[in-house]
């Protein structure tokens, strides 16, 4: 239904044969909502006081800088082909767990597998799996949840 995101898929498609007819290996990156050092202050008290704005991004985020780190990897990975990789943090951008967060805004979607009580919904499970990604920078880190709900 998004055409921003239909058009990520099809420049996906289009890498994917160039990777087969060239033999060459791409590494498609579905980069996450970029957030920036300064954003946590700026931005994430919104996000946690009003996780529904967030829906469209399935509560996910990618620091700016663990995004250099997957770059990194993927410069340094040979022989891979074509893949796809959720470059994405490892957790949700809301105070409430993922099960509460998708039973009330994302009533129906099918979960597969068991999640950890905070792992965002868009899931970087490949990237870490395949390339080694070691989340750097949690946004609880930078925000404190307490603070915001006193």
């Amino acid at each position: 239904m998004d055409t921003y995101a239909i058009s990520k898929l099809c420049g996906e498609r289009v890498a994917r044969g160039f990777a087969r007819r060239f033999n060459v290996d791409i590494y498609a990156l579905r980069i996450g909502n970029v957030i920036e050092p300064h954003e946590y202050a700026q931005n994430f008290p919104a996000y946690i006081q009003k996780p529904e704005i967030r829906k469209r991004n399935a509560w996910s985020y990618i620091d700016a800088r663990d995004l250099g780190q997957i770059c990194d990897l993927c410069v340094k990975k040979d022989g891979l082909g074509f893949q796809v990789f959720n470059a994405t943090n490892d957790t949700i951008t809301t105070k409430e767990t993922t099960k509460e967060v998708l039973e009330k805004f994302a009533k129906g979607t099918e979960v597969t597998r068991q999640m950890g009580e905070y792992e965002a919904p868009l899931s970087n499970r490949k990237i870490k799996e395949v390339l080694g990604f070691k989340e750097d920078h949690d946004w609880r880190k930078y925000v404190d949840v307490k603070k915001l709900f006193l």
